[in-house]
């Protein structure tokens, strides 16, 4: 019996997760003018992250600029950011918990709704010009879209963190009780 308690212990240890380490992508460090690209890709702490722009069904480039990632709707866009109703897609290599976002030119006219599969959060802005951190909790999936929402929106997504999500511990527990009667069948 020793034996078993011991197996069922080691097997649940190995299976439990590190403790979750938080993922911090800077998305800044494109050019002035704007680097534009159909994709942008970045990765951090084992977590890879693509960025895709889109406007009414239309894909559109992604902007990469000295303080974020914005939307280019055309060679004419002369303030490339995510407007109103242009959106960033935001897909994980694996589901995350979005903890904060990090908004560039981020002001009172600034609208923008974040939405995953399980839920939306709106984002106001908060009446200066500044780069804003919107503190989120709950915010769990694998793709997200960061929609802007007003007239007079223009703003671009200056860096998130993210960190990947794990079972709840109900999971494991379940997962060492079966592992727990298969020993006892086996016995």
């Amino acid at each position: 019996m020793s034996r078993l308690k011991t197996f069922a212990a080691v097997v649940l240890a190995a299976t439990l997760p590190a403790m979750a380490q938080a993922a911090d992508f800077n998305l800044t460090g494109g050019s002035v003018l704007g680097d534009t690209t159909a994709t942008a890709t970045f990765s951090s702490g084992g977590i890879g992250l693509n960025i895709t722009a889109n406007s009414g069904g239309s894909a559109l480039d992604v902007v990469l600029l000295s303080n974020g990632v914005g939307v280019k709707a055309s060679a004419l866009d002369v303030f490339p950011g995510i407007g109103n109703n242009e959106f960033l897609t935001l897909t994980f290599s694996q589901a995350v918990n979005l903890t904060s976002l990090r908004l560039a030119e981020w002001d009172s006219p600034d609208d923008a709704i974040l939405s995953w599969a399980g839920g939306s959060r709106t984002l106001v802005g908060d009446g200066i010009v500044s780069t804003d951190t919107e503190n989120l909790s709950g915010v769990v999936g694998q793709v997200f879209t960061l929609t802007g929402t007003s007239a007079l929106t223009t703003f671009r997504l200056n860096g998130l963190t993210a960190v990947a999500a794990v079972p709840e511990p109900s999971t494991y527990a379940l997962m060492g009780l079966g592992l727990v009667g298969i020993g006892f069948a086996a016995r």
